[in-house]
């Protein structure tokens, strides 16, 4: 049964009571009154027996015909107030369960319609402009935690209320199915440098009499050539996605990864996507400088599936320049990146979970975008990076700023950056090379924490500028269990949903 079932609403205290489950559990969640999740009440109530058996009626009536009984909603929540209402959102979260809404799993007849509803329009439930989404989870934060707190910490389902839909974008995939790849199966990572150093970059210092200035854009003959040998690489590799980092894209360098895109896949290949850097892309007012935008592609069509404009310039303090090497100096110390920046995050379902995109200095300022991340439900960052390389033994801010987004998020945060700062620093006397990576994966743990720990992290260095990173190390230092006479493997991140309970 893939047809909407008929819905019929019947109302409680003036509130309509919609049969669609995904509709009434939006009306229910945003009902329920916050107060007993501010206290122990909600996790007695989800502990309690008695409420655990009014969820199973609901959940069995609701599997049964597809749709949920009115009456027995209203009887419940009349006959037991603010618990009933929660005992019917359990019923219903449970139900939800069992509609195949997660890549590999199976709907049953009379549910499956949810999950062709949510492949077509990205959300479970119907009346988005008014009432927001409904939206499966794929993570659940990473902190330390001895009982659930809040409303959303009790749910398998995100609620995004309207208003936390302002400044995000949102679409879907999900009809584009992964080749040779198993559900629940770890995805591989090819993070490749592509900047060797400077000599790869145009640096620019625009005039203006009140601030510093500064824009840094790929030098597009040198890296044209270049991103051949990378793009070859990637699918020899056996990497599934392809992360480039930032300042490695351009309008023309875009154009010619479209042309290598078209051409058709070896038979090794395993690459899916693609983001092939970041840099000054599209068109704006004559007067205003262009984005830094980071693009991701798919590999088979060619398609551009997300793209996202950088939100937060990277401010070169007071002698950074100098400190970094680079090769011209701003005339005036701080200088602010020079970009139009973004004002939204764009946030795609896929096989692979709920992706999103922050560029470098994004990620550390999380002001504008952690809490709406949050609110969607998030799983898997892409980070493009121009930085230092990132080390165990000194703590730098990247590192830092992933880790906060594993504990705070759930989610999966993959840094890739190139060997441009590191070439750059290397000329330094002080500088030291040990612990330099080019790419760290940060994820979750498999079961909810219980003590503090490090976050589960793989460190991956590349051979050259050209080559894909290998993991190195964890968290711990400890090197990858693989045959000595093998290649290192390739960094992984593992899809949603992750099942926490």
């Amino acid at each position: 049964m893939t047809i909407e079932p008929h819905v019929s609403a019947r109302s409680i205290n003036g509130t309509e009571l919609p049969s669609d489950p995904a509709d009434l559990f939006v009306v229910l969640y945003d009902a329920i009154a916050n107060r007993p999740f501010r206290d122990r009440t909600a996790n007695k109530w989800f502990n309690d027996i008695k409420v655990q058996q009014r969820a199973e009626l609901i959940c069995k009536d609701v599997r049964r015909e597809g749709r949920a009984s009115t009456d027995m909603v209203r009887t419940l929540i009349q006959e037991h107030g603010e618990q009933g209402i929660f005992a019917v959102l359990m019923g219903l979260d449970r139900a939800f369960e069992n509609a195949g809404i997660y890549r590999g799993t199976v709907g049953e007849r009379s549910m499956c319609w949810l999950s062709v509803r949510y492949q077509h329009t990205n959300t479970l439930n119907s009346n988005t402009e008014q009432d927001g989404l409904l939206l499966p989870r794929y993570t659940w934060p990473g902190k330390v935690l001895a009982e659930r707190t809040g409303k959303a910490d009790f749910f398998s389902v995100h609620r995004v209320a309207p208003s936390a839909r302002e400044g995000i974008w949102h679409g879907g995939i999900l009809h584009l199915e992964p080749r040779d790849c198993k559900p629940g199966q770890a995805i591989s990572i090819g993070a490749v440098p592509v900047l060797e150093s400077y000599l790869d970059l145009k640096f620019e210092l625009p005039e203006d009499d009140a601030i510093g200035l500064y824009r840094i854009s790929p030098d597009d003959d040198r890296l044209r050539p270049r991103i051949e040998r990378v793009f070859q690489n990637l699918e020899r590799s056996g990497a599934q996605i392809g992360v480039l980092p930032e300042c490695a894209l351009s309008d023309d360098l875009l154009k010619h990864w479209d042309t290598l895109l078209h051409s058709d896949p070896p038979a090794e290949s395993r690459l899916q996507w693609i983001l092939p850097g970041t840099g000054p892309i599209g068109s704006t007012e004559p007067a205003e400088p262009p984005p830094n935008r980071a693009i991701l592609l798919d590999r088979e069509t060619a398609q551009v599936l997300l793209w996202q404009d950088k939100m937060a310039g990277f401010t070169l303090g007071e002698g950074q320049a100098e400190d970094w090497q680079l090769p011209v100096l701003p005339k005036l110390e701080p200088a602010a990146e020079y970009i139009s920046k973004g004002d939204q995050v764009a946030v795609l379902e896929t096989f692979l979970g709920r992706i999103a995109i922050l560029i470098c200095e994004d990620i550390k300022q999380d002001a504008a975008w952690l809490g709406k991340c949050q609110a969607f439900g998030v799983s898997h960052i892409f980070v493009p990076l121009f930085a230092p390389p990132i080390s165990q033994q000194v703590r730098r801010w990247a590192l830092e700023a992933a880790e906060h987004c594993v504990e705070q998020l759930g989610a999966w945060v993959i840094l890739s950056n190139s060997f441009a700062v590191e070439t750059g620093m290397s000329t330094r006397s002080d500088f030291v090379a040990d612990g330099a990576y080019n790419c760290v994966v940060v994820g979750p743990p498999v079961a909810r924490p219980t003590k503090y720990t490090k976050a589960p992290a793989q460190f991956c260095r590349s051979a050259t500028a050209e080559e894909t990173a290998q993991v190195v190390c964890d968290e711990h230092g400890t090197p990858p269990a693989a045959d000595p006479s093998e290649p290192a493997p390739l960094p992984t991140v593992r899809p949603g949903p992750e099942d926490k309970d």
